[in-house]
C-alpha cells in the first residue's frame, strides 16, 4: 500500500498502526482525511475501530480493506461507517480509484468483484445518507 501512495502525490501516508486500538489513538493525534483499514487486525479489528473512529470524527472518510467478500462482512463494514470497501486481490489497481471516489467525489466504492446483489443490498441501505452511487 505504501508504494502505491508513495507513487502518487496527491495522496501523503501520515500514520501507520498495528492493530485498532493504535488507529482510534493515531486518528485522534492526525485528524487525517482518510484512513485505509485493515478489517482484520489484532485486537480490536477494523470493522470495530471504523465504527469508534466515526463516532468521534465523522468527517474522517474510512476505506476498509480485506481478503473477504461475503455479503455479511460488506455489510457490517458499511453500517460501521465506512464509505468503502476494498479487496486486497485488488488494491494494485483500486486503491487510488478507491480514494479519489470517496474523498474527491463523496461517494461510496465497493471493489468490483464483491457480488453484485451485495452491492445492490448495501447501496439501497445507504441511499438516505447521500452515497447512492457504486464506485
Amino acid at each position: 500500500m505504501q508504494s502505491i501512495l508513495n507513487g502518487s502525490p496527491e495522496w501523503e501516508l501520515c500514520g501507520e498502526a498495528n492493530n485498532g486500538n493504535e488507529a482510534i489513538e493515531l486518528t485522534d493525534a492526525l485528524l487525517p482525511e482518510v484512513i485505509i483499514m485493515d478489517i482484520s487486525m489484532p485486537g480490536r479489528n477494523g470493522i470495530e475501530a471504523a465504527r469508534m473512529i466515526r463516532k468521534s470524527h465523522p468527517q474522517i472518510k474510512i476505506i476498509l480493506m480485506t481478503l473477504h467478500e461475503t455479503g455479511e462482512l460488506v455489510r457490517s463494514a458499511f453500517r460501521a461507517g465506512a464509505q468503502g470497501y476494498l479487496l486486497k486481490a485488488e488494491a494494485e489497481q483500486e486503491l487510488l480509484r478507491a480514494l479519489r471516489e470517496v474523498v474527491e467525489e463523496d461517494h461510496l466504492y465497493i471493489s468490483p468483484r464483491v457480488d453484485h446483489e451485495v452491492v445492490s443490498s448495501v447501496l439501497q441501505e445507504n441511499s438516505g445518507n447521500g452515497h447512492s452511487r457504486p464506485a
